[in-house]
């Protein structure tokens, strides 16, 4: 619809295409419900409140019968490769929720497939209903202590800066590089900044001098607040802070009550999921989010507006999305009940059920695992010692950050052996990219596992082969299993139980979620017999890989202590 056709919209010599009558509408701008019509033209809201001039002989009537209306719902920052479905996929459950808008860093995919992975996302986005816009990753890999598939520097990120709903630079992980003034971020960001667009950050546990810096270099945002009075300094500073509530991160419980508490302003922080599995997607995407924040104390409007309108102002991206308001995107979610959120009907452009047509994927994204078969003892850590002492990996439930312990182990004076008592297991990554070639190996504590072993190509942020075992057969068994599906995750116990198969890329399943999240299930009553008592263990695991979070790590390049940044020998000399 042209310009000067909305301007004839509105006036009502276009005459709409369909009018919401008796509706109670959610007003995000001035934080009321407000009776009147919603007039909609070429999936643009024309006209509201008395919008009779707006109806021709052809105008589809429906009446709402006095029900709340608001805007569609937005992430504001998602990884929607972490559902391990497509784009497509991903959408065709989030607009049931009444999410109709979608902020994605597709750095999953750019961290293994590069340029040609970002323009396939964009080719697949311009054929959804859903609004996606696009934040280019800046950290590809996220940092110089693994090995990714692809890099993206200034000269390509400048290739998409200019591209049509790209806006802004995804979140800068590097943080200790922009303390350090490296000069490539530095110019990513400035590049970002002179065309308007915003760049998103990534600082977990920075605070002080260290945030002033960070800040300083035009950085706006953080999703990586590991308590409430962190949160609340970054607010205090300047920063939008996401308030995230994913499948493995979740901090609404902690952030609402006591931004109620202390009755903060709300509209420096929006909702964002980072990422999202696919049973948490089956049951719901910004809507769960929407109804928690209420629980937990927002007034429904509040709540809505920090799912939309919030989000959108953040992003510059208001004047189409984020708010019921003329010359918007009819993206509308129709309540039964606002108290609930609870939602009867979603509209998108203007319709209800839009159609979703995915796109034929080229062959290249089903050829992405690279490596030699893998024998037992290409795992293992030696010693000629008696006994070592060797730097644990220690898992927190439920959170990205790890804690960290020295443990003595035992040898058969050649390999040093797991301790499956202790809980203490042999942790591996593989590079998987055709690159090095090169493995890291250590231990790590918490999954509790009493036998077996896991793998997966999952692996934040580089997407390297991880495998977690209490011995070294079956975790070779789960790494050369890997390579012969080109993806996936995979257990093992004296042979291949199960498996789950993600051959895009080897992160994606090309079936519909519920098909993943029935393999996932089954996957996870398996794992749970063989010890494992965590709740999300295959995304905990795929953030032990991640040398950006806290405190200690391991990535193809060895054992990573994120607080030194830097590599460190997995057993103490």
């Amino acid at each position: 619809m042209s310009l000067r056709e909305k301007i004839f919209a509105g006036e009502g010599e276009i005459k709409a295409d369909t009018v919401l009558t008796n509706c109670r509408i959610v007003n995000v701008n001035t934080k009321e419900i407000t009776k009147g019509d919603i007039a909609i033209s070429s999936g643009f809201i024309s006209g509201m409140g008395d919008v009779d001039e707006l109806i021709g002989g052809k105008t589809e009537i429906l009446d709402l019968k006095n029900a709340c209306v608001c805007p569609g719902l937005i992430d504001g920052h998602v990884h929607f490769e972490s559902s391990m479905v497509t784009l497509t996929q991903f959408a065709k459950q989030s607009i049931l929720h009444g999410t109709t808008g979608i902020v994605i860093d597709p750095h999953e995919i750019a961290n293994i497939l590069g340029i040609k992975g970002i323009k396939l996302v964009m080719l697949e986005a311009k054929r959804l209903p859903i609004d996606v816009f696009i934040t280019l990753s800046s950290c590809v890999p996220s940092s110089p202590l693994e090995t990714s598939g692809a890099k993206l520097g200034l000269l390509e990120i400048k290739k998409f800066l200019d591209k049509k709903f790209v806006v802004g630079l995804g979140e800068v992980m590097d943080y200790p590089g922009i303390l350090r003034g490296n000069p490539e971020k530095l110019a990513m960001i400035a590049a970002a900044l002179e065309r308007k667009l915003v760049v998103d950050g990534h600082c977990p546990g920075v605070r002080g001098k260290e945030l002033f810096g960070y800040m300083s270099a035009g950085i706006s945002t953080d999703h990586e607040s590991v308590t409430y009075d962190e949160a609340l300094e970054k607010a205090r500073l300047g920063m939008k802070v996401m308030i995230r509530e994913g499948s493995a991160a979740k901090s609404l419980q902690e952030f609402i009550p006591a931004l109620v508490r202390d009755g903060i302003s709300l509209e420096n922080f929006f909702f964002v999921t980072d990422d999202k599995q696919p049973a948490d997607l089956i049951k719901g995407h910004m809507d769960v989010i929407v109804r928690a924040a209420i629980r937990l104390g927002l007034e429904p409007i509040q709540a809505i507006s920090m799912a939309s309108i919030n989000t959108a102002r953040h992003y510059r991206i208001d004047q189409l999305v984020g708010s019921i308001s003329i010359g918007r995107r009819a993206n509308l979610v129709i309540l039964d009940d606002l108290q609930a959120f609870k939602i009867k009907n979603v509209m998108v452009r203007g319709r209800m059920k839009p159609k979703i047509n995915g796109i034929d994927y080229p062959g290249y994204v089903f050829r992405t695992v690279k490596y030699k078969k893998i024998e037992p003892d290409d795992l293992k850590l030696t010693s000629g010692q008696k006994t070592v002492f060797a730097h644990i990996i220690e898992l927190v439930p439920g959170r990205l950050i790890t804690n960290r312990s020295i443990e003595e182990l035992k040898t058969d004076r050649k390999t040093v052996m797991p301790d499956i008592e202790r809980d203490i297991l042999a942790i591996a990554v593989i590079e998987r990219h055709g690159k090095s070639g090169s493995m890291g190996r250590g231990f790590v504590r918490g999954f509790n596992l009493e036998e077996g072993a896991i793998g997966q190509s999952i692996a934040h942020d580089s997407h390297n082969v991880i495998l977690v075992g209490t011995n070294f057969e079956d975790m070779a068994l789960c790494a050369n299993k890997l390579r012969e599906l080109q993806g996936g995750i995979v257990l093992a116990k004296d042979g291949v139980i199960d498996y789950l198969h993600l051959p895009f890329a080897g992160i994606l399943s090309t079936e519909s979620a519920y098909d993943v999240d029935k393999k996932l299930k089954e996957l996870h009553s398996e794992v749970t017999k063989m010890g494992c008592k965590l709740d999300a263990p295959f995304i905990q695991m795929s953030f032990l890989s991640l040398p950006v979070i806290p405190s200690l790590k391991i990535t193809d390049k060895g054992l990573v202590d994120v607080d030194a940044f830097k590599i460190i020998e997995p057993i103490q000399r």
